[in-house]
């Protein structure tokens, strides 16, 4: 988060000299795990690969790492007048996931001290990570070009413990232990019907269920996304609705039950199913002048 100190260090390591862009060897911190990276000042012109961003701008990345990418975004932003370089993935599922599983003892630690902190009434506001030498993990990330980072796991904590604690972190019990706050509600953000051609301007929102209606012919669909945009496209057919839909509206759900969003999918097309006329013969009382072009959903 803004105003946390960066911990970090550079290392030299055989073999990795001859690269074009430094190696920037990240200590595994509270806000890493949930959010994203600052990029220190002696890395920034090596993270830019020759293309600079101007004070509000931003561009898509893709971190490799074994094998696999991940989609990030890399931001040029001001805080109190003072301008940062700042890789976001927080709206990344699968990159987190990739994270909490594979620096697991950190994630435990640092949802362990957190919740510590904020049950000691006497806590500053601002939760610190503050992990002793011997549990410091570490990740290098590795600049390729303007559009890829590399990332390689360099310091890893294991144990007996590690597999059990990654498949509790992937079922998501050690969100639902720690965070207190709000965890009682599964729906972050519920939005009003929005005019289509006002899409564009909701597009990135993740972990949505989300509505799409065609008032015209009177037509409803129903789905999911980790993010709206890559999901649904203005203008176009999106399964059995006709490209022409003119309204839709999204539900925001909390992070920690994203592991469980094609359930929550499924949940709202039946109880929509129930009620409304529907296109798979589904049992319903028919209320009402729309019809649900859903064709796919488990039926209980």
């Amino acid at each position: 988060m803004i105003g946390q100190k960066e911990t970090h260090l550079f290392l030299n390591i055989s073999g990795m000299e001859e690269q074009m862009y430094k190696h920037y060897c990240k200590k595994i911190d509270a806000t890493f795990m949930e959010w994203g990276c600052y990029i220190p000042k002696e890395y920034i012109k090596d993270f830019l690969a020759g293309k600079t961003l101007r004070l509000g701008e931003s561009r898509d990345v893709n971190i490799k790492w074994d094998n696999r990418e991940y989609p990030v975004k890399l931001y040029y932003k001001n805080k109190r007048g003072q301008p940062y370089h700042w890789i976001d993935w927080a709206n990344n599922r699968e990159l987190l996931n990739k994270i909490r599983k594979t620096f697991i003892q950190s994630y435990i630690a640092i949802k362990s001290q957190k919740e510590k902190f904020w049950h000691n009434k006497k806590a500053k506001k601002q939760y610190r990570t503050n992990l002793l030498a011997g549990q410091q993990e570490v990740i290098i990330f590795t600049p390729k070009n303007s559009k890829q980072i590399e990332a390689k796991t360099f310091i890893r904590i294991e144990n007996e413990w590690n597999h059990l604690f990654q498949r509790l972190a992937e079922a998501n019990v050690f969100g639902w232990i720690f965070d207190k706050k709000n965890r009682d509600y599964l729906i972050q953000k519920s939005t009003n019907w929005i005019k289509a051609k006002d899409f564009n301007k909701h597009k990135d929102n993740a972990n949505v269920i989300y509505y799409l209606a065609h008032t015209k012919r009177k037509l409803l669909y129903i789905g999911k996304a980790q993010i709206l945009g890559k999901r649904v496209m203005l203008g176009r057919k999106h399964q059995n609705m006709p490209e022409d839909w003119d309204l839709f509206k999204y539900d925001i759900v909390r992070p920690e039950f994203s592991n469980i969003l094609e359930r929550i999918e499924d949940h709202t097309i039946r109880s929509f199913a129930s009620i409304l006329k529907n296109t798979q013969n589904y049992n319903s009382l028919q209320i009402g002048g729309y019809t649900l072009v859903n064709s796919n959903w488990k039926k209980l």
